[in-house]
């Protein structure tokens, strides 16, 4: 398998690192949408990442669709997401959130990055932050009644989408707030970041 991304993004790193706890050998071609636009076009033609390339050379697209394609076939236990019921429903929905919060934390470093300065809107700079805060605060109410991980003492689907999109926020928002405000948070950032799954995908400053 081929995964295509740099895993400064939070949604490229989710699929890494799920691979890697699924003991999933592939390659990753470190390809960044600033410079590489036509590169990644090939196998997404909205020109997003990841994508997945699969040994029978079907490209899988979108990190949720290519995650469900891996829990399908990989984690046919359901250690990473429970297959039917409530536990399953909980999971998703903290998944839910901690996506949500990925989607508006690379929306708020396009406004500031990708315009011009001149017509970055405050308003709805401001308003992206907002909702970043409220997803992490849900999240952080989820993590303090909890045990060691979001759902209990096992290591699921949502604290991986959640480590990722902490750390996201925290090498590419800094300032944005205090990670020390969320203290259950980050320390499911610090014990996830102790596995190498995450530590070998975690990018620099």
């Amino acid at each position: 398998m081929i995964l295509i991304g740099r895993n400064v993004s939070p949604f490229v790193r989710r699929v890494a690192a799920l691979m890697r706890l699924l003991e999933i050998d592939f390659e990753q071609r470190f390809l960044a949408t600033a410079d590489s636009i036509d590169d990644i076009a090939k196998f997404n033609p909205l020109g997003r990442v990841p994508s997945l390339v699969l040994d029978d050379d079907e490209i899988l697209i979108d990190s949720s669709a290519i995650i469900d394609y891996l829990l399908e076939t990989k984690d046919q236990d359901g250690k990473f997401l429970s297959k039917t019921g409530l536990a399953r429903r909980l999971v998703l929905r903290s998944v839910a959130i901690a996506h949500g919060v990925m989607e508006k934390a690379v929306a708020s470093g396009y406004e500031k990055t990708r315009r011009s300065p001149e017509k970055v809107s405050e308003e709805w700079l401001n308003y992206l932050q907002r909702q970043i805060i409220w997803g992490l605060e849900e999240l952080e109410r989820k993590a303090e009644q909890s045990n060691e991980w979001l759902h209990g003492d096992t290591l699921t689907l949502a604290d991986i989408t959640t480590i990722c999109a902490f750390d996201y926020i925290n090498i590419r928002h800094k300032g944005l707030f205090d990670p020390n405000i969320f203290p259950a948070l980050k320390g499911i950032s610090d014990r996830g970041n102790e596995l190498s799954a995450f530590s070998d995908t975690k990018p620099s400053p």
